[in-house]
């Protein structure tokens, strides 16, 4: 059997916040380019989305996947609760939260 090493890394970054506090707007300006929309209106993100960065160094190869979140909040409806879970559901997997 073959052995062979992959230099290479990956990590999961979740970002959360309160509603319309600039979630997407990080990601993007992070990542370069624009994956989440962004607007004036909370509550824009309803769905986690995700980003990757990758960067490399010399020989190796590091990966930063960025995790969108919608806004944790009060919620007053169904819509709202099932976006609070939406939200909440990165924190089990991921390495960061920020």
């Amino acid at each position: 059997m073959d052995t062979y090493t992959i230099n290479s890394k990956a990590g999961f970054v979740a970002v959360m916040g309160r509603p319309n506090v600039g979630k997407s707007t990080l990601i993007n300006a992070l990542l370069g380019q624009k994956i989440a929309a962004v607007s004036p209106r909370p509550q824009t993100t309803r769905k986690r989305q995700m980003g990757i960065l990758t960067i490399k160094s010399k020989d190796k190869y590091t990966q930063i996947i960025f995790v969108d979140t919608p806004g944790i909040h009060n919620p007053r409806h169904k819509l709202g609760e099932r976006m609070n879970r939406e939200a909440k559901a990165p924190l089990e997997d991921s390495d960061v939260i920020l």
